[in-house]
Protein backbone atom coordinates (compact mmCIF):
# COMPACT_ATOMS: atom_id res chain seq x y z
CA UNK A 1 0.00 0.00 0.00
CA UNK A 2 1.30 3.47 -0.33
CA UNK A 3 1.80 5.91 2.89
CA UNK A 4 -2.02 7.53 2.47
CA UNK A 5 -3.37 3.66 1.90
CA UNK A 6 -1.77 2.53 5.45
CA UNK A 7 -3.93 5.07 7.50
CA UNK A 8 -7.16 4.12 8.90
CA UNK A 9 -9.51 5.42 6.23
CA UNK A 10 -11.66 7.19 9.53
CA UNK A 11 -8.74 10.26 9.72
CA UNK A 12 -8.20 9.62 13.29
CA UNK A 13 -5.09 9.18 14.70
CA UNK A 14 -3.98 6.22 16.26
CA UNK A 15 -2.48 4.61 19.61
CA UNK A 16 -0.24 1.49 19.46
CA UNK A 17 -0.64 0.52 22.69
CA UNK A 18 2.30 -2.26 22.52
CA UNK A 19 5.41 -1.87 20.91
CA UNK A 20 9.41 -1.93 21.57
CA UNK A 21 11.27 0.76 20.01
CA UNK A 22 14.93 0.59 21.18
CA UNK A 23 15.97 4.05 22.51
CA UNK A 24 18.51 5.10 19.64
CA UNK A 25 18.85 7.30 17.24
CA UNK A 26 18.66 5.13 14.83
CA UNK A 27 15.41 2.94 16.17
CA UNK A 28 13.60 5.59 16.97
CA UNK A 29 14.18 7.61 13.80
CA UNK A 30 13.13 4.24 12.37
CA UNK A 31 9.74 3.64 14.43
CA UNK A 32 8.72 7.20 13.99
CA UNK A 33 9.00 6.91 10.00
CA UNK A 34 7.01 3.52 10.10
CA UNK A 35 4.54 5.55 12.57
CA UNK A 36 4.14 9.05 10.61
CA UNK A 37 3.32 6.65 7.44
CA UNK A 38 0.81 4.68 8.76
CA UNK A 39 -0.95 6.88 11.31
CA UNK A 40 0.02 5.92 14.46
CA UNK A 41 0.36 9.61 16.37
CA UNK A 42 0.90 8.30 20.23
CA UNK A 43 3.15 4.83 21.46
CA UNK A 44 3.39 3.01 24.08
CA UNK A 45 7.14 1.12 24.95
CA UNK A 46 6.70 -2.12 26.82
CA UNK A 47 10.25 -2.27 27.27
CA UNK A 48 11.77 0.47 28.43
CA UNK A 49 14.10 -0.91 31.06
CA UNK A 50 14.25 -1.81 34.78
CA UNK A 51 15.13 1.30 37.34
CA UNK A 52 18.36 1.98 37.65
CA UNK A 53 19.34 0.43 34.19
CA UNK A 54 21.09 2.47 30.91
CA UNK A 55 17.93 1.34 28.86
CA UNK A 56 15.53 2.83 31.58
CA UNK A 57 17.45 6.08 31.33
CA UNK A 58 17.38 6.40 27.77
CA UNK A 59 14.13 5.85 27.49
CA UNK A 60 13.07 7.93 29.77
CA UNK A 61 15.39 10.58 27.84
CA UNK A 62 13.60 9.88 25.02
CA UNK A 63 10.61 10.86 26.83
CA UNK A 64 11.88 14.06 27.54
CA UNK A 65 12.10 14.49 23.67
CA UNK A 66 9.06 13.12 22.53
CA UNK A 67 6.80 14.39 25.17
CA UNK A 68 3.18 13.48 25.28
CA UNK A 69 3.70 11.41 21.96
CA UNK A 70 5.12 8.27 24.09
CA UNK A 71 4.33 6.36 27.41
CA UNK A 72 6.85 4.38 29.24
CA UNK A 73 6.29 0.90 30.95
CA UNK A 74 9.67 -0.12 32.83
CA UNK A 75 10.52 -3.63 33.29
CA UNK A 76 11.69 -5.99 36.16
CA UNK A 77 15.21 -7.16 36.75
CA UNK A 78 14.73 -11.64 38.01
CA UNK A 79 18.19 -11.92 38.72
CA UNK A 80 18.15 -10.99 42.58
CA UNK A 81 14.97 -13.01 42.98
CA UNK A 82 16.42 -14.90 45.78
CA UNK A 83 16.71 -11.76 47.84
CA UNK A 84 15.03 -12.07 50.74
CA UNK A 85 14.51 -8.12 49.99
CA UNK A 86 13.50 -8.86 46.35
CA UNK A 87 10.08 -7.69 46.35
CA UNK A 88 10.39 -4.39 48.21
CA UNK A 89 13.19 -3.30 46.92
CA UNK A 90 11.39 -3.69 43.55
CA UNK A 91 8.62 -1.82 44.80
CA UNK A 92 10.59 0.97 45.88
CA UNK A 93 12.10 1.17 42.15
CA UNK A 94 8.94 1.17 40.89
CA UNK A 95 8.10 4.44 42.79
CA UNK A 96 11.16 5.81 41.57
CA UNK A 97 10.06 4.64 38.07
CA UNK A 98 6.80 6.46 38.77
CA UNK A 99 8.57 9.80 39.76
CA UNK A 100 10.06 9.44 36.18
CA UNK A 101 6.76 9.44 34.80
CA UNK A 102 6.71 5.96 33.65
CA UNK A 103 3.37 4.58 33.50
CA UNK A 104 3.29 1.16 33.99
CA UNK A 105 5.11 -2.22 34.60
CA UNK A 106 5.64 -4.91 31.79
CA UNK A 107 6.13 -8.66 33.31
CA UNK A 108 7.44 -10.64 30.67
CA UNK A 109 7.21 -14.31 30.08
CA UNK A 110 9.60 -15.49 31.88
CA UNK A 111 7.58 -15.04 35.12
CA UNK A 112 6.40 -18.69 34.94
CA UNK A 113 8.44 -20.19 32.15
CA UNK A 114 12.25 -19.15 33.20
CA UNK A 115 12.76 -17.27 36.10
CA UNK A 116 14.06 -20.10 38.56
CA UNK A 117 15.45 -19.43 42.24
CA UNK A 118 19.19 -20.76 43.08
CA UNK A 119 17.94 -24.46 43.41
CA UNK A 120 16.50 -24.50 40.03
CA UNK A 121 12.89 -24.39 40.85
CA UNK A 122 10.77 -22.12 38.68
CA UNK A 123 8.72 -19.50 39.98
CA UNK A 124 5.24 -19.44 39.81
CA UNK A 125 3.64 -16.40 38.58
CA UNK A 126 1.14 -16.43 41.88
CA UNK A 127 4.64 -16.36 44.10
CA UNK A 128 3.10 -15.02 47.11
CA UNK A 129 6.63 -13.71 47.75
CA UNK A 130 5.72 -11.12 44.85
CA UNK A 131 2.69 -9.68 46.34
CA UNK A 132 4.65 -6.30 47.57
CA UNK A 133 5.31 -5.64 43.64
CA UNK A 134 1.59 -6.10 42.81
CA UNK A 135 0.46 -4.09 45.79
CA UNK A 136 3.12 -1.53 45.06
CA UNK A 137 1.49 -0.94 41.63
CA UNK A 138 -1.69 -1.07 42.64
CA UNK A 139 -0.82 1.85 45.43
CA UNK A 140 1.16 3.82 42.83
CA UNK A 141 -1.71 3.58 40.19
CA UNK A 142 1.00 2.17 37.60
CA UNK A 143 -0.72 -0.34 34.74
CA UNK A 144 0.79 -3.74 35.67
CA UNK A 145 0.80 -5.33 31.68
CA UNK A 146 1.70 -9.23 31.71
CA UNK A 147 2.27 -11.20 29.54
CA UNK A 148 1.77 -15.16 30.55
CA UNK A 149 1.88 -17.93 28.67
CA UNK A 150 2.23 -18.01 24.97
CA UNK A 151 0.12 -19.94 21.77
CA UNK A 152 -1.31 -22.91 23.09
CA UNK A 153 0.63 -24.20 20.19
CA UNK A 154 3.74 -23.21 21.74
CA UNK A 155 3.34 -26.31 24.53
CA UNK A 156 2.59 -28.87 21.86
CA UNK A 157 5.20 -30.91 20.42
CA UNK A 158 7.47 -29.28 18.03
CA UNK A 159 6.67 -31.25 14.90
CA UNK A 160 5.13 -30.56 11.28
CA UNK A 161 2.00 -30.86 12.93
CA UNK A 162 2.62 -27.80 14.90
CA UNK A 163 0.25 -25.44 13.76
CA UNK A 164 2.78 -23.00 14.37
CA UNK A 165 5.27 -25.28 12.97
CA UNK A 166 7.06 -22.86 10.73
CA UNK A 167 7.46 -20.17 13.65
CA UNK A 168 8.95 -22.36 16.03
CA UNK A 169 11.83 -23.29 13.30
CA UNK A 170 12.58 -19.51 13.18
CA UNK A 171 12.68 -19.43 17.10
CA UNK A 172 13.23 -22.55 18.73
CA UNK A 173 13.26 -21.14 21.98
CA UNK A 174 9.63 -20.21 22.22
CA UNK A 175 8.75 -23.78 22.71
CA UNK A 176 7.81 -24.78 26.12
CA UNK A 177 6.84 -28.39 25.18
CA UNK A 178 8.38 -31.04 27.62
CA UNK A 179 10.32 -30.34 30.58
CA UNK A 180 9.56 -28.76 33.72
CA UNK A 181 7.53 -26.13 32.16
CA UNK A 182 4.23 -25.48 33.70
CA UNK A 183 1.42 -26.07 30.95
CA UNK A 184 -0.37 -23.34 29.15
CA UNK A 185 -3.71 -24.04 31.82
CA UNK A 186 -1.55 -23.73 34.74
CA UNK A 187 0.07 -20.84 33.78
CA UNK A 188 -3.46 -18.99 33.48
CA UNK A 189 -4.47 -20.23 36.14
CA UNK A 190 -1.38 -18.94 38.04
CA UNK A 191 -1.94 -15.46 36.78
CA UNK A 192 -5.69 -15.12 37.14
CA UNK A 193 -4.92 -16.23 41.30
CA UNK A 194 -2.70 -13.22 40.87
CA UNK A 195 -5.80 -11.48 39.52
CA UNK A 196 -7.92 -11.75 42.33
CA UNK A 197 -5.18 -11.39 44.98
CA UNK A 198 -5.41 -7.57 44.00
CA UNK A 199 -8.27 -5.76 42.87
CA UNK A 200 -6.59 -2.41 43.63
CA UNK A 201 -4.29 -2.83 41.13
CA UNK A 202 -5.30 -2.53 37.30
CA UNK A 203 -3.99 -5.29 35.08
CA UNK A 204 -3.48 -4.86 31.47
CA UNK A 205 -3.25 -8.63 29.84
CA UNK A 206 -1.15 -8.52 26.93
CA UNK A 207 -2.09 -10.43 23.52
CA UNK A 208 -5.71 -10.64 24.37
CA UNK A 209 -4.40 -12.38 27.64
CA UNK A 210 -2.86 -15.00 26.07
CA UNK A 211 -5.72 -17.32 25.27
CA UNK A 212 -7.07 -15.59 21.71
CA UNK A 213 -8.25 -19.15 21.31
CA UNK A 214 -10.92 -18.99 23.68
CA UNK A 215 -13.09 -15.97 23.38
CA UNK A 216 -15.22 -17.53 25.83
CA UNK A 217 -12.50 -17.49 28.34
CA UNK A 218 -11.20 -14.29 27.64
CA UNK A 219 -14.81 -13.00 27.78
CA UNK A 220 -15.65 -14.43 31.63
CA UNK A 221 -12.18 -13.11 32.50
CA UNK A 222 -13.40 -9.41 31.81
CA UNK A 223 -16.73 -10.29 33.22
CA UNK A 224 -15.51 -11.76 35.95
CA UNK A 225 -12.61 -9.00 36.69
CA UNK A 226 -13.75 -4.96 36.43
CA UNK A 227 -9.73 -4.32 36.88
CA UNK A 228 -8.67 -6.19 34.09
CA UNK A 229 -7.90 -4.94 30.06
CA UNK A 230 -6.72 -6.49 27.34
CA UNK A 231 -4.62 -5.97 24.24
CA UNK A 232 -4.70 -7.28 20.92
CA UNK A 233 -0.83 -7.43 20.39
CA UNK A 234 0.22 -10.40 17.90
CA UNK A 235 -2.92 -12.34 18.12
CA UNK A 236 -5.20 -10.97 14.99
CA UNK A 237 -4.56 -14.46 13.49
CA UNK A 238 -5.69 -16.28 16.48
CA UNK A 239 -8.83 -14.13 17.28
CA UNK A 240 -9.58 -13.96 13.33
CA UNK A 241 -9.90 -17.38 13.15
CA UNK A 242 -12.78 -17.47 15.25
CA UNK A 243 -16.63 -16.30 13.25
CA UNK A 244 -16.58 -13.22 12.65
CA UNK A 245 -19.73 -11.87 13.97
CA UNK A 246 -18.49 -13.71 17.36
CA UNK A 247 -15.01 -11.57 17.28
CA UNK A 248 -17.58 -8.43 16.41
CA UNK A 249 -20.13 -9.06 19.03
CA UNK A 250 -16.58 -9.39 22.02
CA UNK A 251 -15.13 -6.11 20.67
CA UNK A 252 -18.48 -4.60 20.54
CA UNK A 253 -19.21 -5.99 24.13
CA UNK A 254 -15.86 -5.20 25.60
CA UNK A 255 -15.95 -1.99 23.52
CA UNK A 256 -14.18 -0.03 26.63
CA UNK A 257 -11.58 -2.55 28.00
CA UNK A 258 -10.00 -3.20 24.97
CA UNK A 259 -6.70 -1.47 23.53
CA UNK A 260 -5.11 -1.85 20.05
CA UNK A 261 -1.42 -3.03 20.04
CA UNK A 262 0.83 -4.57 17.37
CA UNK A 263 3.78 -5.71 19.12
CA UNK A 264 5.89 -3.50 16.37
CA UNK A 265 9.43 -3.74 17.53
CA UNK A 266 12.70 -2.14 16.64
CA UNK A 267 15.93 -3.52 18.48
CA UNK A 268 19.09 -2.00 19.57
CA UNK A 269 20.39 -3.13 15.97
CA UNK A 270 18.27 -1.16 14.03
CA UNK A 271 16.22 -4.06 12.97
CA UNK A 272 12.28 -4.52 12.82
CA UNK A 273 9.90 -7.15 14.16
CA UNK A 274 6.75 -7.19 13.25
CA UNK A 275 4.64 -8.97 15.69
CA UNK A 276 7.07 -11.83 14.81
CA UNK A 277 9.99 -13.37 13.86
CA UNK A 278 10.13 -13.53 10.13
CA UNK A 279 12.21 -15.75 7.28
CA UNK A 280 13.90 -12.23 5.80
CA UNK A 281 14.33 -8.91 7.57
CA UNK A 282 11.50 -6.71 6.96
CA UNK A 283 11.38 -3.45 5.27
CA UNK A 284 9.41 -0.45 5.07
CA UNK A 285 6.71 -1.60 2.66
CA UNK A 286 6.77 -4.64 5.09
CA UNK A 287 5.68 -2.89 8.16
CA UNK A 288 3.45 -0.64 5.68
CA UNK A 289 1.63 -3.90 5.02
CA UNK A 290 1.69 -4.63 8.58
CA UNK A 291 -0.26 -2.11 9.99
CA UNK A 292 -2.61 -1.54 6.88
CA UNK A 293 -3.86 -5.87 7.30
CA UNK A 294 -4.88 -4.56 10.97
CA UNK A 295 -7.02 -2.06 9.16
CA UNK A 296 -8.40 -3.86 7.09
CA UNK A 297 -8.87 -6.65 9.96
CA UNK A 298 -11.12 -4.33 12.01
CA UNK A 299 -12.57 -1.70 9.46
CA UNK A 300 -13.91 -4.12 6.72
CA UNK A 301 -16.06 -6.46 5.94
CA UNK A 302 -13.87 -8.19 3.98
CA UNK A 303 -13.69 -12.40 4.13
CA UNK A 304 -11.00 -14.69 3.37
CA UNK A 305 -8.14 -12.24 3.79
CA UNK A 306 -4.24 -12.50 4.68
CA UNK A 307 -3.67 -11.66 8.63
CA UNK A 308 -0.93 -9.24 9.78
CA UNK A 309 1.64 -12.12 10.51
CA UNK A 310 1.85 -14.81 8.14
CA UNK A 311 4.36 -17.07 9.53
CA UNK A 312 2.26 -17.30 12.29
CA UNK A 313 0.20 -19.79 10.35
CA UNK A 314 -0.86 -19.63 7.11
CA UNK A 315 -4.91 -18.99 7.15
CA UNK A 316 -6.91 -16.15 6.42
CA UNK A 317 -9.11 -14.12 8.58
CA UNK A 318 -12.43 -12.86 7.93
CA UNK A 319 -12.57 -8.78 8.91
CA UNK A 320 -15.15 -7.89 11.89
CA UNK A 321 -16.08 -4.27 10.45
CA UNK A 322 -16.26 -2.39 13.78
CA UNK A 323 -18.72 0.41 14.56
CA UNK A 324 -16.78 4.05 13.84
CA UNK A 325 -17.51 4.08 17.89
CA UNK A 326 -15.87 1.17 18.63
CA UNK A 327 -13.01 1.74 16.45
CA UNK A 328 -12.21 5.01 18.14
CA UNK A 329 -12.19 3.44 21.18
CA UNK A 330 -9.96 0.27 20.27
CA UNK A 331 -7.20 2.41 18.61
CA UNK A 332 -7.26 5.56 20.29
CA UNK A 333 -9.73 6.34 23.22
CA UNK A 334 -9.23 3.11 25.59
CA UNK A 335 -5.65 3.86 25.39
CA UNK A 336 -5.64 7.28 26.27
CA UNK A 337 -7.91 7.03 29.20
CA UNK A 338 -5.78 3.85 30.41
CA UNK A 339 -2.32 4.88 30.13
CA UNK A 340 -2.03 8.64 28.85
CA UNK A 341 -4.61 9.91 31.00
CA UNK A 342 -3.73 7.94 33.84
CA UNK A 343 -2.71 9.85 36.90
CA UNK A 344 -0.11 8.90 39.26
CA UNK A 345 -0.09 8.55 43.16
CA UNK A 346 3.25 9.38 43.89
CA UNK A 347 4.93 9.13 47.47
CA UNK A 348 6.51 11.71 49.13
CA UNK A 349 10.67 11.15 48.35
CA UNK A 350 12.03 8.81 50.50
CA UNK A 351 8.90 7.26 51.41
CA UNK A 352 7.00 4.13 50.67
CA UNK A 353 4.27 3.69 48.12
Amino acid sequence: PSTGEARWRLGYPIIDSHVHVAPTMEGLALALTVFDAVGVDRFAVKSAGAWGSARLEASVAMKRVLGDRVELFCNIPWRHIDAPDFATEVAADLAKAARAGVKGVKIFKALGLSVRTADGALVPVDDPRLDPIFTAAGELNMVMAMHTADPVAFFEPVTPENERWEELKEAPRWSFHGGDYPSHAELLAQRDRRIARHPGTTFLLIHLANYPEDLDYVDSLLDMYPNVYVDTSARVPEFGRHPADRVRAFFVKHQDRILFGSDFIVSFDGKMQLGSVSETPPGLQDALTFYQRHWQYFETEEAGIAHPTPIQGRWTVDAIALPPEVLRKLYHDNAQTLIWDRELHLPAPGGSP
